[in-house]
């Protein structure tokens, strides 16, 4: 039996990085966090399946070939607990990075903007309304509807680093990450796909507006 490699992989089951990343030679934060998403999950169905792999050698009498499969599973299991730790490590470093763009970027007068933490019960109801998730535009069109009144002309103007995107869908943006990490939405969803969880379904309900 052939042992798992994540390079050895078939190109459709390796996770793209690269794909992810972009060709923006800038890091993006958030597909970052995606890019260990991805990888943390390839491992995880490696793991599963190397642990099948023993059970069945074990059941077959194939002791030896059982031992190797579990050394196998246990190497799996450090290499993907020394990934997790990279993935805070990062999440740190973009918490603060974020930070410091925040306070670096051109101000604007108190109350101007509206605070991404207004975008987050529309985003919820957006993908509930949809059935728990839905691709990224789609959500982002809902938002918009419920929050079209309620947004200041600053909202609608274009980021000074992006004439395409206008300050309040980055800003919704931002907010969809900051769900990610408190669990509200699903860190393993697909590439462009905004995924509620139960802690999400559960927020929503505590918090009507």
């Amino acid at each position: 039996m052939r042992r798992w490699s994540i390079w050895s992989a078939p190109a459709s089951k390796k996770p793209k990085v690269y794909d992810v990343l972009g060709k923006d030679q800038r890091m993006k934060h958030q597909n970052v966090t995606v890019a260990f998403n991805m990888l943390i999950a390839e491992l995880e169905t490696a793991l599963k399946d190397t642990r099948q792999a023993a059970a069945s050698a074990t059941q077959q009498g194939s002791y030896d070939e059982a031992e190797a499969r579990l050394d196998e599973a246990r190497q799996i299991e450090r290499f993907i607990a020394d990934i997790r730790a990279r993935q805070r490590e990062w999440t740190a470093l973009a918490s603060k990075s974020r930070s410091n763009k925040t306070a670096g970027r051109s101000r604007l007068p108190r109350g101007e903007r509206t605070p991404e933490e207004a975008y987050r019960l529309p985003i919820l109801r957006a993908l509930v309304a949809m059935g728990g998730e839905g691709k990224m535009q789609t959500v982002l069109d809902r938002v918009y509807q419920e929050m079209k009144s309620r947004l200041k002309p600053v909202d609608l103007k274009p980021l000074p680093s992006d004439a395409k995107t206008p300050r309040w869908r980055n800003a919704a943006q931002w907010e969809r990450q900051s769900m990610v990490d408190e669990g509200l939405l699903r860190s393993d969803s697909p590439r462009g796909i905004w995924a509620v969880t139960e802690k999400g379904r559960k927020y929503l309900a505590d918090h009507h507006d």
